[in-house]
């Protein structure tokens, strides 16, 4: 129990249990569910679904409608993409052993980073077209933040105490 490094693994629960729901099983697994099995499939989760739910959000202002509903063919793969990368992450970062204390944490530290940009991005599309997702991305948004400042006081914290 005391190699598990306590510190780490709340993080490493949040960030797989987060993006796996929203990004492999909301985007992956729904889509694919779509296309295998679409009368069956709920159709929120299918990539007609998807592209009504985004667009609408998107035409809300004259920017979205504008800049971004004309793209969504060619951003949502984009988005879905970004979304797994903090799993696929996270997963590494178990191979790794990262949760052991005294281990280097990259991987981590990764998916930290791309959860603080693919919600940035999100937050800045759903911004500028005024719409409601913008809110809980805001917070998602402030806890990548944290999480990235909370990893590298951890880090330098560990790194102290391994040095005197």
């Amino acid at each position: 129990m005391k190699k598990l490094s306590l510190y780490i693994m709340p993080v490493q629960l949040f960030l797989a249990a987060f993006w796996f729901k929203n990004g492999f099983l909301d985007k992956v697994v729904g889509i694919s569910l779509g296309i295998l099995h679409p009368k069956t499939a709920y159709y929120g989760l299918t990539w007609g679904g998807w592209h009504d739910h985004i667009v609408t959000n998107w035409d809300n202002s004259r920017i979205g409608h504008l800049f971004f509903t004309p793209l969504f063919e060619f951003l949502f793969p984009i988005i879905i993409i970004l979304q797994c990368l903090p799993v696929l992450f996270i997963l590494m970062s178990i191979i790794n052993k990262e949760f052991l204390v005294g281990r280097a944490r990259p991987w981590l530290m990764r998916s930290a980073i791309t959860s603080f940009l693919v919600t940035t991005i999100m937050l800045f599309s759903q911004t500028l077209s005024n719409a409601r997702d913008a809110e809980y991305l805001l917070n998602l948004f402030s806890i990548s933040m944290i999480l990235i400042v909370y990893l590298t006081v951890v880090d330098k914290m560990i790194e102290k105490q391994h040095n005197n």
